[in-house]
């Protein structure tokens, strides 16, 4: 199969295992700097957060195809991943993860000697790797994928606060998007992913939070109400995060702010529950709107840092991971963005 791969098949193989179409969304290490230094974010520390950030992103990925190879290799919906299709072999893809681990360790020693950001970024290491384990073994392992972003988001505060000794050092705001980020992720893993991959996830004896609490997926899709709860549960912690600032920390939200989150969690709440009432199995809808509350819940973070970041930065955050997906999603794929590519 190798022998007749042509370079430029390789090279495509390659991008599609990175998931390259999604590396505009490696902005969390920027985003828990801009909490830190808001306007006086100093623009290598962007730099160099942004392209560790991609860095992390591609090893996670690769990492998650490797452990998932058995069940994927079973899914109609997934036989176009490279690993599974044969497009990259195991030995390149093991090589993209060791390359991937001493470029970041390498860029963090040089440029951001600090033994607590070290830690820090190691455990969100573990916790991935954890999820990448475990994410179809144990269920809840959706919490690990959030302690791991969420801590890279921390990451990206403690190495741009000056002379940081503590985590005392770092401020209520970064907290509260750390809160934010957290539950972002959960929802994104656990109600998104888990529903799209139920059935092929129940087919394979995979224990996700999804399978565990009962969901199956046929032609008709069941979704329990103890599911349903929990999803809701952390969908109104959402707005109860968004709004600490302005009643905590005296954040002055300008009027059309106050409307663009109000508009923003209406919009969320709305897709989380027309993902919630789905009664038959369709992945391409399911994706859908799992996309819209994706959207929605990442938008609310630059909008609530408004006054912290500024308009230039609200909109680098909002359309730098959105311009990107939809320019290598059709370079790749021919999609639009309209009809995601994301296996």
């Amino acid at each position: 199969m190798k022998s007749k791969l042509s370079l430029i098949e390789r090279i495509r193989g390659i991008a599609v295992l990175i998931r390259i179409q999604q590396l505009g969304t490696s902005i969390t290490a920027v985003i828990g700097g801009l909490t830190v230094k808001g306007l006086g974010l100093d623009f290598f520390d962007f730099l160099l957060l942004i392209l560790i950030g991609m860095i992390v992103n591609i090893g996670g990925q690769v990492h998650n195809d490797i452990v998932d190879f058995d069940i994927d290799k079973h899914s109609k919906d997934l036989k176009e991943r490279p690993l599974v299709k044969g497009t990259v072999s195991f030995q390149t893809a093991k090589l993209i993860i060791l390359l991937c681990l001493f470029l970041v360790f390498a860029l963090i020693l040089y440029f951001f000697p600090n033994i607590i950001a070290l830690l820090t970024i190691i455990i969100s290491f573990i916790f991935g790797v954890l999820y990448n384990l475990y994410s179809k073994k144990i269920p809840g392992s959706d919490l690990f994928l959030s302690l791991s972003l969420s801590l890279f988001l921390l990451f990206g505060a403690i190495v741009v606060t000056d002379n940081f000794q503590g985590f005392n050092d770092i401020g209520l705001i970064t907290w509260i998007v750390f809160a934010l980020t957290f539950i972002h992720v959960f929802l994104m893993d656990a109600l998104g992913g888990g529903l799209k991959d139920a059935k092929n996830d129940r087919e394979a004896g995979a224990k996700t939070l999804a399978i565990f609490l009962g969901v199956t997926a046929n032609e008709k899709l069941y979704i329990p109400f103890i599911y349903k709860l929990i999803i809701l549960l952390f969908e109104f912690s959402t707005i109860i995060f968004v709004f600490i600032p302005y009643f905590f920390l005296d954040f002055e939200y300008l009027i059309f702010q106050m409307i663009l989150i109000i508009i923003l969690i209406i919009f969320m709440v709305f897709s989380t529950l027309k993902l919630l009432n789905v009664k038959t199995f369709d992945r391409k809808k399911i994706k859908y709107h799992n996309r819209n509350h994706e959207l929605a819940a990442y938008v609310l973070v630059p909008i609530v840092l408004l006054n912290v970041i500024g308009f230039y930065w609200v909109g680098f955050l909002i359309f730098f991971p959105i311009v990107w997906f939809i320019v290598f999603n059709y370079i790749f794929y021919k999609d639009s963005w309209v009809n995601p590519k994301n296996f």
